[in-house]
């Protein structure tokens, strides 16, 4: 991987000293912060109509944030909307800062309306907002374009001819590890990307066969997996999400729903299953271990104009969980 892109990893070590846990909060508490902030920017997500992409971009964004500032500093709700707003210029589906503020009141009130919120608190919110999101933009450096690892989980379960549950699965499992874990910040998103399959393979007992040579599928997606590595993230996934919170559990069951829906009506031939298992991986398989994404037209926008003075699916997971 290239050397840029090295800064956004972080070993165990680095992950247990961070900022947050220098300010005093304990390991659970600051994962808690963080699946709230990607509960938040899925919820906005949704209301302000832009893509999954733009939202899981959004987390991202917010998990790396977090990597050099601490939770007691700045507020998981005022980065949530901050990374959201941020995110969807990137993805090229831009929101009026108007629209982000409203449906951030909307969700952070529940019991309020948006006719609620005073002229004075658009204008304070309105400020705030736009400042977050120029600290957010010096902490990213401009590096805003995300390799994430559903493009490789939708590559790879095509190429072995993986059923379509257990691609649909796949993928919703890549979103899944973005809003309950720090995957993001440890491993490259080819390696989350194997995890993904791997757990939803061992979720519908289907086998992934080795190719010609005689290699594991994985080998050919990153070569740095391994089988004991895939089981060590199953494991320690599988240890966070029995500790979520019940409702948080119950908005991941929607979120899978959703993206179920969404990819039914995208293509449903991507994924057919076909009685040949084997492919020929050795000249299909070879994945890059960086992104080769280019900045959008928005992106160079937004860095020449910044002015830094401005239920089914839950039961698989607790069944497996006590089987490991």
């Amino acid at each position: 991987m290239a050397g840029a892109q090295e800064k956004w990893y972080f070993t165990k070590d680095q992950l247990q000293n961070s900022p947050s846990r220098k300010c005093g909060l304990d390991a659970d508490k600051e994962l808690a912060y963080r699946q709230q902030a990607a509960n938040l920017i899925q919820d906005m997500g949704q209301r302000l109509q832009v893509s999954q992409l733009c939202i899981n971009t959004a987390i991202v964004y917010m998990h790396r944030f977090y990597a050099f500032h601490s939770f007691t500093q700045f507020h998981r709700n005022a980065i949530a909307a901050a990374a959201l707003f941020l995110a969807a210029k990137v993805e090229e589906q831009p929101r009026k800062l108007e629209y982000v503020i409203k449906v951030a009141h909307v969700c952070l009130h529940r019991g309020e309306g948006v006719n609620a919120l005073t002229s004075e608190q658009y204008q304070e919110q309105a400020q705030d907002l736009v400042f977050n999101e120029n600290v957010l933009l010096q902490t990213l450096g401009f590096d805003v374009a995300i390799d994430h690892p559903h493009t490789h989980v939708v590559r790879t379960c095509h190429l072995v001819k993986a059923p379509k549950d257990l691609a649909q699965t796949s993928y919703f499992m890549a979103s899944n590890s973005l809003h309950l874990t720090t995957m993001c910040l440890q491993y490259r998103p080819t390696v989350v990307a194997c995890f993904c399959i791997h757990l939803a393979s061992k979720w519908s007992n289907w086998q992934i066969p080795q190719s010609h040579e005689g290699r594991h599928w994985f080998s050919y997606v990153d070569r740095t997996v391994t089988t004991d590595l895939l089981e060590k993230l199953t494991a320690e996934f599988l240890h966070i999400f029995d500790k979520c919170p019940s409702r948080l559990k119950k908005k991941m069951m929607t979120m899978s729903n959703t993206t179920r829906r969404i990819r039914r009506t995208r293509g449903r031939s991507i994924h057919r299953s076909t009685g040949r298992r084997s492919t020929p991986w050795p000249t299909a398989m070879r994945s890059r271990n960086h992104s080769t994404k280019t900045p959008s037209t928005t992106t160079r926008w937004l860095c020449a104009s910044y002015h830094p003075a401005s239920t089914t699916t839950e039961n698989r997971l607790q069944s497996l969980q006590r089987e490991t």
